[in-house]
């Protein structure tokens, strides 16, 4: 099966931002082309071979083909020097040599998830189109008629009770394609150029079996506008996250792997070189980097990945491999004469896969990184950085020290309860930290004394909580951790769980000032929710609860009344996680609460 990508539109509607840039290349979020994650998406599901209808800017979309990671694909460009004159079906007339043979076959601005990519190729009928009937009917935009589950029109301009909403991309087997193409030629022969193909298309429906596929579980939307990239960037980022791969057990590496074509992985090692037994394949080993990374280590790490000849990247290890690992991914793209950390954020489709030998931080599900840059904490934050695959192998969790166990899984902990109040979190997000929760409660004594089943559980929550702060982001008691883990040298997962009940206190008392533009009403309902997770009836009964699980813990103690450090402390927070604290937090209240934790 092929892709033929329609790609010779102007983007007349979406003003500056195609004044110098094709259309289809206009960046999203992620810092990826419309057109690059198309070739990527459909790629990584099999398709290897492409048509591509060209206009303007036609060397923008010759040089996207080029990427390495398409390196085997064939790629056919069919020009329309008459672009700004006519439809894209004059561009199917010129292109109708090439498109023969089962095809998937879609418009240049579409962005889709991969899951949709999948369900399509894999549905045994020969011929869909994409059919939502949940939602509500665009004004300008196609509709499809539907007559027992197959298009029989498809049109802007129809709005009757059996007309849907509709996204041009189709899968057409050989003789439905064939059918189309045929009747395109007698609509260029008649001089009809300024049309849709779809206006060839709806004189055969009738004849045809094209299927209605309903993708209102998936996401396919185009891209006319400024405000269509603002909002699908927003929307598609949330697919993204939600459908980044989990295998089980390290020995599916070599799967994935083979499953990408990958040939040699460049393996991001935090753990003894012993653990890479069983990595049968090629791989090069970077682990010169310290449990704070700094800067100048992941610098070391890019040039050592430029250098060696890896198509992927493997994180082995805890959350500084992984986030090691994510850096030298980020920067890999950018220029090495320049400090990375000064510059724009590129997209990098090299593979990314995380194992995570610890259970708290959750970072193989987060689009977060944090290194040390002349000393100073720094956290970096893109998309594109969350990795494509991690593995989840409660095993690897044998061998940590008790302690270390402990302040991950608080860590853990926390990431789930500050999720569900911060000001960013939503259902999904909510779901994520209650499950966590309910697995952290359930499993915590079972896996602190060596069931490897429970150990499973804790990992399982571990990654839930990073999909939870993935989406909200953290809140105070992370803000107030980050300068006690340096000044007393105690784990961060540690010094987050002796923050978190005294901003679970405030916020429960400070619901009246709440900022969340959801109102105290709701905020009130998330400390009830809270209160369930942890099976209590009262918010006083939680904290208390909480409180019992720390003291049961054991961890080391800590005390300070020199002003001096308090002083420090308070004034090391960060103000952007303050920001995703639902009720406001001046330096007066941190200053109290530092004394009581304290």
């Amino acid at each position: 099966m092929k892709a033929v990508i329609f790609n010779s539109g102007l983007g007349k509607r979406m003003g500056g931002l195609t004044e110098h840039n094709h259309k289809s290349m206009v960046r999203l979020q992620n810092g990826e082309s419309i057109f690059e994650r198309q070739l990527r998406l459909l790629h990584e599901c099999g398709i290897d071979e492409f048509v591509v209808t060209v206009g303007p800017f036609k060397e923008q979309l010759l040089q996207a083909s080029k990427a390495p990671h398409l390196a085997g694909c064939q790629f056919t460009f069919v020009e329309n020097p008459i672009y700004d004159r006519t439809n894209y079906i004059y561009s199917m007339f010129l292109a109708k040599e090439h498109i023969t043979g089962d095809l998937l076959f879609m418009h240049g601005d579409l962005v889709f998830d991969k899951a949709l990519v999948r369900a399509i190729i894999n549905s045994p009928l020969p011929s869909l189109g994409c059919v939502n009937r949940k939602k509500a009917l665009p004004e300008k935009d196609f509709k499809a008629r539907i007559e027992g589950g197959c298009i029989r029109e498809v049109s802007v301009s129809i709005f009757d009770n059996n007309c849907f909403a509709f996204q041009p991309f189709y899968k057409l087997s050989a003789s439905d394609a064939a059918a189309w193409v045929g009747q395109v030629e007698k609509f260029i022969a008649e001089g009809k150029d300024q049309c849709y193909a779809e206006n060839a298309m709806n004189e055969i429906f009738p004849q045809l079996s094209v299927r209605e596929f309903d993708y209102s579980g998936y996401y396919v939307d185009e891209v006319d506008t400024a405000e269509d990239l603002a909002r699908v960037s927003s929307e598609i980022r949330r697919f993204d996250f939600a459908q980044q791969e989990m295998y089980s057990g390290i020995g599916s590496l070599g799967e994935i792997m083979k499953r990408y074509g990958l040939k040699k992985a460049f393996v991001v090692c935090g753990v003894p070189k012993a653990m890479l037994a069983e990595f049968d394949f090629p791989h090069e080993v970077f682990d010169q980097f310290t449990p704070n990374p700094r800067y100048e280590e992941v610098c070391s790490g890019v040039e050592k990945f430029l250098s060696s000849e890896c198509d992927c990247i493997v994180s082995f290890g805890g959350g500084s491999a992984i986030d090691v690992a994510k850096c030298i991914k980020l920067y890999s793209v950018m220029d090495s004469s320049k400090p990375y950390i000064d510059q724009p954020h590129r997209f990098n489709a090299t593979k990314h896969i995380a194992i995570p030998t610890t259970a708290g931080t959750g970072s193989e599900s987060t689009r977060y990184s944090v290194i040390y840059y002349n000393g100073v904490k720094q956290s970096i934050t893109d998309d594109g950085i969350l990795p494509d695959a991690y593995i989840s192998d409660a095993s690897l969790l044998k061998g940590l020290p008790e302690y270390h166990k402990k302040s991950a899984m608080l860590d853990a902990l926390c990431h789930a309860v500050e999720s569900m109040w911060s000001v960013n979190a939503d259902e999904e997000s909510a779901e994520y930290s209650a499950s966590a929760l309910l697995k952290i409660l359930a499993n915590y004594r079972a896996y602190l004394n060596g069931d490897e089943a429970a150990a499973g559980e804790i990992l399982s929550a571990s990654n839930l909580a990073g999909r939870a702060i993935n989406i909200s982001q953290t809140t105070a008691a992370h803000a107030m951790c980050y300068k006690m883990t340096s000044v007393f040298g105690i784990a961060h997962g540690h010094a987050a769980a002796l923050c978190l009940p005294e901003v679970w206190h405030y916020i429960a008392e400070h619901t009246d000032s709440c900022i969340d533009p959801r109102g105290k009403g709701h905020l009130a309902g998330v400390i009830d929710r809270l209160s369930g997770c942890f099976g209590c009836d009262t918010v006083e009964q939680s904290i208390e609860r909480y409180r019992d699980i720390l003291s049961e813990l054991q961890l080391r103690e800590v005390a300070c009344s020199d002003e001096k450090i308090l002083n420090k402390l308070s004034d090391s927070v960060n103000p952007e996680r303050l920001g995703n604290c639902p009720v406001p937090l001046g330096r007066e209240a941190l200053s109290d609460m530092y004394r009581r934790i304290l």
